[in-house]
């Protein structure tokens, strides 16, 4: 089968994560000792995205298929804040030798293989599971943007009773070469507790395990038969980062850190200056760039819309760590805080 697609233009909001919660997209803006002052509504940035490509899929059977593709697109990409974007530029180029966002033409070729046995139900998966391995190249076609990206995507779904279910899901990205992309994720169903978007990087992954069951199966009101009512226990784990940085996802060794406890101002340059405070010893398992997040929820149909009300807590899996880490912003107890989020939107 053979299909293609319009011309499309859209645009995508990235969102940049503050330090007051220990950002994994630094790199993108500056070193440790901004990652307080960039407030993460002012490092928005948006990607327009104009183009065209064709697919064509070849299905082995019921449940293998590849997936071919090619196009051309064009991107726009740039933060909102102009003061902001010429900043990372000039940190980008200083010590990275490239810069994040590319404005220019790519032409890419794509290949995915999908294995897919789900069984859904109205509420969404049951059983059964899915995987896709996507590699991805824009080969350097004159003044043409080049990369390479490979994406994998595992999902698995055990049915437990009538309808309730354990489903577990592991994500991967990488991409790399003159210009390569970036992921993103975070928020929803992605990690709950984060902000949405807020983790971006060259290389993203997360993983997922959540136990969902049904706690009212329909709603008799006066306006009629409403959805019902599940409810969902989860914890979610994953990490981001770019190409030529240093990234750590746990540790277990004793170190001796020097907190920053709060911020100033250099008198002669004006310039932002961390106050630091006493060193302490920190040991045993922490997530020193990972990050974690645990709760629960609940998921009911709102005019054939799947809304969610999550009750998520963030963890680093060390609670010494946190108090130094996060001291200049509350320490454990402001990281630990629960956040409660209500989205819209169908599980994975």
């Amino acid at each position: 089968m053979l299909a293609r697609r319009n011309a499309v233009a859209h645009h995508e909001r990235i969102g940049i994560e503050r330090r007051g919660v220990r950002t994994l997209v630094m790199n993108a803006v500056g070193d440790r000792e901004h990652e307080l002052i960039i407030d993460r509504d002012l490092a928005l940035a948006t990607r327009t995205m104009n183009g065209g490509s064709a697919f064509a899929i070849w299905p082995f059977n019921r449940y293998h298929r590849v997936e071919l593709s090619a196009g051309v697109v064009h991107f726009d990409e740039e933060f909102s804040d102009p003061s902001l974007e010429q900043y990372s530029k000039d940190y980008q180029e200083q010590v990275y030798g490239q810069q994040l966002f590319y404005n220019g033409t790519a032409v890419p070729i794509g290949l995915s293989y999908v294995q897919e046995t789900t069984v859904f139900r109205e509420f969404g998966p049951l059983s059964g599971n899915t995987m896709k391995l996507s590699y991805e190249v824009a080969p350097p076609i004159g003044d043409t943007l080049s990369r390479q990206t490979v994406d994998l995507d595992l999902r698995y779904y055990k049915r437990l009773g009538g309808s309730g279910l354990l489903a577990l899901r592991g994500r991967g990205f990488k991409s790399w070469g003159d210009n390569p992309t970036f992921n993103y994720f975070g928020g929803n169903a992605d990690l709950r507790g984060y902000e949405y978007l807020q983790f971006v990087g060259n290389n993203t992954f997360y993983g997922n395990v959540e136990l969902r069951f049904p706690l009212i199966e329909a709603m008799l009101t006066p306006v009629g038969i409403l959805g019902g009512v599940r409810g969902v226990f989860f914890a979610g784990a994953g990490g981001a980062y770019f190409n030529n940085t240093p990234f750590k996802f746990w540790d277990n060794s004793t170190i001796a850190y020097t907190p920053t406890v709060g911020f100033g101002v250099d008198p002669v340059t004006g310039a932002p200056i961390e106050i630091k405070g006493d060193p302490v010893e920190i040991s045993g398992f922490r997530l020193v760039d990972g990050r974690a997040s645990y709760g629960f929820g609940l998921e009911t149909f709102a005019l054939g819309f799947p809304i969610h009300f999550d009750w998520a807590w963030r963890s680093l899996m060390n609670k010494s760590w946190e108090d130094a880490l996060f001291a200049a912003a509350g320490g454990s107890e402001h990281f630990r805080q629960s956040e409660f989020k209500v989205w819209v939107g169908y599980d994975f």
